[in-house]
């Protein structure tokens, strides 16, 4: 059969060489925007030039003898005069990583020029948004772009995103919880409950942060130092550089600590935010636990086939049909197909999934589904759960034994052997308190523990697993209370959480039939700490057995200045 991808074809490339150039600006500035309007100062009197905020490219030598270049530009919003240095890096090579990285920067200029947004790494059309007034959503469409080498031409990959916002601001979320404690002692620690970790956006200039920490001893009515040491409040810093007016000065301050990639940057302190311009991002789990809300959201978020082909089209449309972007790219000898790259593509025959004696299950092939076959079924083979134990706060001990209760119930349908788990009941639900009685737990040596955690936001599930997966290792199964307050469908989840004990415990749910003989399929990948440089994971699983069930799983540490 016929398939379409989400790629489309470079159909012209380039045959010049291309120079790199490494841009420095005195005094330093992190704002890339601002970075790229002092140096296009400049283009009357530089050669074509693409350039992303610190890399320079083109296709004409800078200077014959390649000595740096040294250039003035004046900040617009102080009128301070900046040094701007250019240094020639060197040619870039068409098999060297930054000549795809040219690539994608000529496609990023020209998705500026198609007026998107940029939000983190990815471009969104604010003008197309969807807004969902009942639920306080907007939906910006937008596209993930990457430009690679593939086997035997370069392409651009497409893929259509979407950016949920909502349209709440971090305000009225304080507001909100104020009405619902009365402000009485319960109140700042529901809102640091609520907010911190959470992902915000400030709309005047589209950047993302994260809530670290809430300054309830700052207002907006407070004074800061400014770029030329003199005092300015927060209100009319906001009032002269982005025409905001701010109608609570008594709001407290929220606090974002700089990304690594922003102290780099020279961002060192802590960047204070107003919670009035701060509008949430993502949905809170009371949106998710909504079935319209979702069911409306996925009508243009989850697109089909088809809608997603017409989408791409446009897109290509749009880079094909708008003269600046036109310009630009004929600039540079490039051109992308219209067309997305078909090709032939071939429909598998359902896989026959294999359980002990006689118990087989197969799918439909429009859907794949196949948990049915749960109702009644015997795991390829099964682990010991006799002696197993559960720990849960007071809050949560209903919900609980009536979860253990359905868990012994399902589990004669997959095969298992359930026993009755010894019960540990917390007095509150703090993580140190989980910490301490798995302390006490473990040391029993229980096959298994389950854990009962309030919900996926906090930091139960990170100590937890750090406790049972590094400082005292023992199978563990963390179930949310949230999860197990909702009766519907309680016994679908039993039997799903059953399935992944019984493989925590070495068993082996299902298995397909494997043609390979005598073969081990070894997986190995990295990981490079960002954040400390020459840090690295090194993790590796290899298949032991003949039904590829059953994995030995590695990971180490180590330090590698060069991390490769």
């Amino acid at each position: 059969m016929a398939c379409a991808s989400n790629y489309f074809a470079l159909v012209a490339k380039p045959n010049w060489r291309l120079l790199q150039y490494r841009v420095d600006m005195s005094p330093d500035i992190d704002h890339t925007g601002v970075r790229k309007a002092l140096l296009y100062h400049h283009k009357a009197t530089l050669p074509k030039f693409m350039f992303d905020g610190t890399v320079l490219f083109t296709t004409t030598r800078l200077n014959p003898n390649d000595a740096p270049i040294v250039l003035t530009s004046t900040r617009e919003h102080d009128k301070a005069t900046v040094t701007i240095t250019i240094k020639l890096v060197g040619e870039v090579q068409p098999t060297d990583y930054h000549y795809m990285q040219f690539f994608n920067i000529v496609l990023r200029s020209a998705m500026e020029k198609m007026q998107l947004e940029l939000i983190r790494r990815n471009y969104y059309d604010p003008k197309a948004s969807i807004t969902l007034g009942q639920y306080k959503l907007e939906l910006w469409p937008g596209y993930v772009t990457s430009i690679r080498q593939h086997e035997s031409q370069i392409l651009l990959c497409c893929e259509i995103s979407c950016k949920v916002l909502r349209t709440d601001t971090v305000l009225e979320q304080i507001e909100e919880i104020y009405k619902r404690t009365g402000g009485a002692g319960q109140f700042r620690p529901s809102v640091e409950k609520a907010l911190l970790g959470a992902i915000v956006i400030t709309r005047y200039n589209n950047s993302t942060y994260r809530i670290d920490e809430i300054a309830w001893d700052k207002h907006p009515s407070d004074e800061f130092e400014g770029r030329n040491n003199e005092k300015i409040t927060y209100m009319k810093y906001y009032t002269d550089k982005y025409n905001k007016s701010i109608r609570d000065p008594k709001q407290p301050l929220i606090v974002s600590m700089p990304k690594v990639r922003e102290q780099r940057g020279g961002v060192s302190g802590p960047i204070y935010l107003i919670p009035e311009l701060c509008n949430m991002t993502g949905l809170s789990d009371e949106q998710r636990a909504n079935f319209q809300l979702m069911k409306t959201m996925g009508e243009y978020t989850r697109q089909g086939p088809d809608k997603r082909a017409e989408t791409l089209a446009k897109f290509s449309e749009r880079l094909s049909s708008k003269p600046e972007i036109v310009e630009e790219l004929q600039a540079w000898n490039l051109k992308f197909s219209k067309d997305l790259i078909q090709f032939r593509a071939r429909i598998l025959e359902p896989e026959m999934i294999l359980g002990a004696g006689s118990s087989k299950a197969t799918y439909q092939l429009d859907n794949a589904d196949w948990g049915t076959a749960f109702r009644k079924w015997n795991s390829f083979s099964v682990g010991n759960c006799q002696k197993w134990a559960v720990v849960f706060s007071n809050r949560d001990e209903a919900v609980t034994k009536e979860f253990v209760n359905s868990l012994k119930k399902v589990a004669p349908s997959l095969g298992m052997s359930m026993g009755s788990p010894k019960i540990f009941m917390l007095t509150d639900n703090r993580p140190a308190t989980y910490i301490q009685q798995l302390d006490q737990v473990i040391d029993m040596k229980p096959a298994i523990v389950m854990i009962v955690i309030p919900n996926n936001k906090g930091d139960h599930y990170a100590a937890v697993k750090k406790k049972c997966c590094i400082e005292k290792p023992i199978p563990s199964q963390c179930v949310t209370s949230t999860v197990l307050s909702k009766p519907k469908g309680l016994m679908s989840v039993a039997t799903k959480v059953a399935i992944q004990m019984n493989s925590k415990l070495g068993g082996e749910p299902w298995a397909v039939k494997i043609p390979l003989k005598d073969t081990m399929v070894i997986g190995y990948d990295t990981y490079h700490d960002s954040a400390q440089k020459g840090r690295s994971v090194g993790a590796v699983v290899a298949s032991m057995n003949s039904t590829f069930t059953k994995y030995l799983s590695v990971a180490n540490l180590h330090t590698n200045p060069a991390q490769e």
